[in-house]
C-alpha cells in the first residue's frame, strides 16, 4: 500500500476512534496537508532547540531568487509581492491576517546568545535562467551549482545569513520531487568556492503540470484522500499560489533549522520543523482534508488567510509557535 494512501487512512481512523495522536509529515514536503483531529486534548507539539544557529543577528533576511526556466511577468510578481509583504505594516482594518504578522511568531525562535530570527524579509536580489542552463531534470546537485555560479558571478552577494532560492518552472523535474517533496532547503559546506562558510539554499519547483494535487493543495483536488473540490487560488494561479505555501514553509524551516542544529523535531535527516510540522493547517479548525477556516475574497470567490502588498492576498501555512507549544494559523 502507497505509504500516502497509509497515512491516510490511519488519519481516518483515528477521527473515528477519537485518538489524540497527530499524523507526521515529510520534512519540506506539503505532498498531503493532513492533520489528526483530536477529540481528547492532545500532548503539546515540541520542536527541540539543538544549540546550533538561527538565521539571526541581522536587521534582514536577504532572499535571493533564481527563476530556472521560463516564468511571465505576473508570475513572478507573485513571488516577489509575497516576499515583499514581510516588511509591510498590517493594515488597519486587520492587523491579525498580514504575511507580517503571520513572520513575527519567528521573534520565538532564539539562538543560544538570545537573539531571534531575524525580524523580516527581504528581496535583495534576483536573477532569470529561462533557457534551462543545466537542463530540465535537476539534482540538488545542480541546485548548489546554480546557487555557487551566481555568487561566483557577482550577480548575488555571499552570506551565511541570506537564502538563496531556485524557483523552477512547470516543465523543470527536480530529483524527488512530487515523490517526496516540494521543495527543500539544504546548505553548502565552508569551501574556499564558499568563502570558508555554510550558505543556506533552497528549491521550490511549480507543480501544475506535475503534482499539484500533492503541492498544491488545496487549489487542486488531492491526489489521495478526500476529494473535495479545490479552492480558488487568490492570484488566479495554482502552481504559483501552491508555490507561495511551499516557499513560505521553506524560509521558516531555513530560518529557523539553516544548518540542521536550530529547531526541529525528529531526525536531522528527516526533521519536522517550524512551518512543515503544522501540515495541512491554515485556519481554525483544520483536519485531513479540510485546510481550516479562510478568508474568502467575494467578488472571485478566491480563498486565502494573509494580505500583502498591492492588494495581494496569500494562503500561508500555521507556524509552531514555541511559546504556546502549538501550530498557529492566521
Amino acid at each position: 500500500m502507497d505509504l500516502r494512501w497509509r497515512c491516510w487512512v490511519l488519519a481516518m481512523l483515528a477521527l473515528h476512534a477519537a485518538a489524540s495522536s497527530s499524523m507526521a509529515a515529510k520534512p519540506h514536503s506539503v505532498n498531503m496537508y493532513f492533520q489528526s483531529l483530536a477529540l481528547v486534548k492532545p500532548t503539546p507539539l515540541l520542536l527541540p532547540y539543538r544549540n546550533g544557529p538561527v538565521l539571526s543577528g541581522r536587521e534582514t533576511l536577504d532572499v535571493y531568487l533564481i527563476w530556472y526556466g521560463p516564468f511571465s511577468a505576473a508570475q513572478k510578481a507573485i513571488v516577489e509581492d509575497f516576499l515583499h509583504s514581510f516588511s509591510a505594516p498590517p493594515s488597519v482594518n486587520d492587523t491579525a491576517h498580514a504575511v507580517s504578522s503571520w513572520w513575527r511568531t519567528t521573534t520565538g525562535y532564539v539562538d543560544a546568545f538570545g537573539r531571534p530570527v531575524i525580524s523580516t524579509v527581504k528581496l535583495a536580489g534576483q536573477v532569470t535562467d529561462a533557457a534551462y542552463s543545466r537542463g530540465k531534470i535537476l539534482k540538488p546537485v545542480d541546485v548548489e551549482a546554480l546557487v555557487l555560479h551566481n555568487i561566483h558571478a557577482g550577480a548575488f552577494t555571499g552570506s551565511s545569513k541570506a537564502l538563496y532560492m531556485v524557483l523552477t518552472s512547470a516543465d523543470v523535474y527536480v530529483d524527488g520531487f512530487c515523490l517526496n517533496s516540494c521543495g527543500f532547503h539544504a546548505y553548502t559546506f565552508p569551501t574556499e568556492a564558499t568563502g570558508d562558510r555554510m550558505l543556506p539554499y533552497a528549491w521550490v519547483g511549480n507543480a501544475a503540470k506535475q503534482c499539484a494535487g500533492q503541492c498544491a493543495w488545496p487549489f487542486a483536488i488531492a491526489d489521495f484522500g478526500p476529494q473535495d473540490p479545490p479552492l480558488k487560488p487568490p492570484n488566479g494561479d495554482v502552481g504559483m499560489d501552491g508555490m507561495i505555501i511551499n516557499v513560505a514553509t521553506i524560509i521558516a524551516g531555513a530560518a529557523t533549522n539553516p544548518f540542521g542544529t536550530g529547531y526541529f523535531q525528529g531526525d536531522a535527516s528527516d526533521p519536522l520543523e517550524a512551518v512543515s510540522a503544522c501540515t495541512g493547517i491554515f485556519g481554525k479548525g483544520a483536519f485531513p482534508g479540510y485546510p481550516g477556516e479562510l478568508l474568502t475574497h467575494s467578488p472571485t470567490g478566491a480563498s486565502f488567510n494573509a494580505h500583502g502588498v498591492n492588494g495581494r492576498r496569500f494562503l500561508i501555512p500555521a507556524m509552531w509557535n514555541p511559546s504556546s507549544l502549538n501550530c498557529v494559523p492566521l
